[in-house]
C-alpha cells in the first residue's frame, strides 16, 4: 500500500495547484486522477493550423495566477490579447450593441429604451437593502435597476457566465461585487462612478493565454508533480482507519493509498460520493449543487465573409432573440495566432440550464446549429464554415442557488469534525480558473500550516 503525506484527488487545474503548492512546501503528495489527462475542463486541440480550447477561452491575469506562472517558469510564454479586442457585444434588438463601460455610455446606449433609461438614472433613489437574507441576481438587479436592464444586460451576463437562470442564482455568491457595491456606495451607479473616478472602471487587457494554448498550464503543474500524478486511477472509495485515510483506486492496476491527509478536488457530485463514507452531513449538502451541461463548437470562417466588425472578444444573446446558442467568443480575434491569416475562429456555447439536452447532440448537429445563429448575428455570407472541434461537459457550471454561501458554511462546520481533509473546487467561491487557483492555494497553506 503507497503511503503520501496528502492524496489529492483529480486532476484538475484545483487538484494540480493545491498538489502543487503542497509539494513546495516539502510534503510528499500523490495526485490520483480518474481520466487519461490532467486539466479537467481546460483542454487545448491543434487542429491543422487552428488552435481551438475546450473550457475557457482565456485566462485572466490576476495576481495569483501570474504568481503560479511565474513559479512555473512560464512567464515567457504568456500571450496577451490583441487590444483590438477589447469591446464585448450583446445581441438584442436583432443586432450587435457594445456593451457599455461606463454609467455614461450604459444611459446613451440603445440597449434600453427611454422608459429603461429613465429607470435606471431613478438606481440612486433606490434605497440599500438592509437585510441580511440571501436574494435572487434577478431580484437584485430588478430592485435596482429595474426590469429591462434585467432582460437585457444581466440576463445575457448570467447565461454567458454561468449559463444559469438569474431568478435562481444568489448574487451574495455568483456576484459579490454587485453586494459589495450596495453596501458601500449606496447603489451600482455610485459605486460606478466612483470607480471610474478613481480609474477602476477602464477596460484593462488582462485576458492571457500561452504560446501553445491554455492547455500548457496544467502540463506544466503536472510535469512538476512527475510520479505523484497518478492517471487513469479513478478513486471508488474513501474511508477513514485511525488517523489515516485509505483510498481504494481502480483502472488498470487497482492499487490501496494510505494518506496522512486528503484535498478532494472533484466536482461536487463526486466530492459527495466520496465523502458519503466519511461526512454524510457534508456529502448530503454537497448532493444538491446543481450543475448545467455545456457543449461548445469551434468553427472558422473566411474574414471576408463576415460582414461586421471583427473587433471584439464576442457576444452574448439576450433571450428572447430567438438564439439557441449562449454567445460566442471569436478566439483568433483575441489571439491572432489561434487561426491562419484571412480566417476567424469563433467558439459558440450551447446549452446551459434552459437546454440540458444538449450534450446528446452530435458535432454535426451544435454545428449546424451555432451556424445558423452566427450567420444571423455576424451576418455572415455563403462560404460554409470548417468545423475545427467540439466539446462537452455534462456537468460543466456549478449553480450557486439561493442560500449558496449557508449551504457551503454548513459543509465547512460538518468538515470541521475532519482537521485533515480539505475541498477545493469551483462549486464553492468562485467558478474562474482564477478563482479555482486562489483557492487551491489557501487551501494547500492552511493545510501545511495546521499540521506543520
Amino acid at each position: 500500500m503507497p503511503d503520501a503525506d496528502v492524496a489529492v484527488i483529480g486532476g484538475g487545474i484545483s487538484g494540480l495547484t493545491c498538489a502543487y503548492y503542497l509539494k513546495r512546501r516539502g510534503l510528499s503528495v500523490m495526485v490520483l486522477e480518474a481520466s487519461k489527462s490532467v486539466g479537467g475542463c481546460i483542454k487545448t486541440i491543434r487542429a491543422g493550423p487552428y488552435i481551438a480550447e475546450g473550457g475557457p477561452q482565456s485566462y485572466s491575469a490576476t495576481r495569483e495566477f501570474t504568481e503560479l506562472v511565474d513559479d512555473l517558469g512560464l512567464s515567457g510564454r504568456v500571450r496577451r490579447s490583441e487590444t483590438t479586442a477589447s469591446k464585448r457585444y450583446f445581441f438584442a434588438r436583432d443586432r450587435l450593441v457594445a456593451a457599455p463601460v461606463s454609467p455614461r455610455e450604459l444611459v446613451a446606449s440603445p440597449l434600453l429604451s427611454a422608459g429603461g433609461k429613465l429607470r435606471l438614472l431613478g438606481e440612486t433613489l433606490v434605497r440599500a437593502r438592509r437585510s441580511g437574507a440571501d436574494e435572487s441576481v434577478a431580484a437584485f438587479v430588478r430592485r435596482r435597476a429595474g426590469q429591462e436592464v434585467l432582460e437585457r444586460i444581466a440576463v445575457p451576463i448570467v447565461s454567458g457566465i454561468f449559463a444559469g437562470d438569474p431568478a435562481q442564482l444568489s448574487v451574495q455568491s455568483a456576484f459579490p461585487a454587485l453586494v459589495r457595491m450596495e453596501e458601500e456606495h449606496g447603489g451600482l451607479l455610485r459605486a460606478a462612478k466612483a470607480m471610474t473616478r478613481a480609474g477602476a472602471g477602464a477596460p484593462r487587457n488582462n485576458s492571457v493565454t500561452f504560446d501553445e494554448g491554455n492547455a500548457v498550464l496544467p502540463i506544466a503543474l503536472s510535469e512538476r508533480l512527475g510520479a505523484a500524478l497518478k492517471l487513469d486511477a479513478p478513486v471508488a472509495r474513501l474511508t477513514r482507519g485511525g488517523e489515516r485515510y485509505d483510498l481504494d483506486c481502480l483502472g488498470p492496476a487497482r492499487f490501496r493509498v494510505s494518506a496522512a491527509r486528503v484535498v478532494v478536488a472533484t466536482p461536487a457530485d463526486a466530492a459527495a460520493s466520496l465523502l458519503a463514507g466519511v461526512e454524510l452531513e457534508a456529502a448530503d449538502e454537497l448532493r444538491d449543487i446543481d450543475s448545467v451541461p455545456v457543449a461548445q463548437i469551434v468553427m472558422s470562417y473566411p474574414c471576408d465573409a463576415v460582414r461586421v466588425p471583427l473587433d471584439g472578444f464576442g457576444f452574448l444573446a439576450a433571450r428572447g432573440e430567438g438564439l439557441r446558442i449562449l454567445g460566442a467568443v471569436w478566439t483568433s480575434v483575441i489571439f491572432a495566432d489561434r487561426a491562419p491569416s484571412g480566417k476567424v475562429l469563433v467558439a459558440a456555447f450551447i446549452g446551459g440550464v434552459f437546454n440540458r439536452s444538449v450534450i446528446g447532440q452530435s458535432d454535426a448537429e451544435l454545428a449546424a446549429i451555432a451556424d445558423e445563429d452566427l450567420r444571423r448575428v455576424m451576418s455572415i455570407g455563403q462560404a460554409r464554415p470548417t468545423v475545427v472541434a467540439g466539446f462537452r461537459w455534462d456537468r460543466a457550471i456549478p449553480q450557486y442557488a439561493i442560500g449558496h454561501a449557508e449551504r457551503v458554511q454548513r459543509v465547512e462546520t460538518a468538515l470541521a469534525r475532519h482537521p485533515n481533509l480539505r475541498l477545493v473546487g469551483n462549486y464553492l467561491r468562485g467558478i474562474s480558473v482564477a478563482d479555482c487557483i486562489r483557492e487551491a492555494r489557501k487551501a494547500a497553506e492552511s493545510m501545511s500550516m495546521a499540521n506543520a
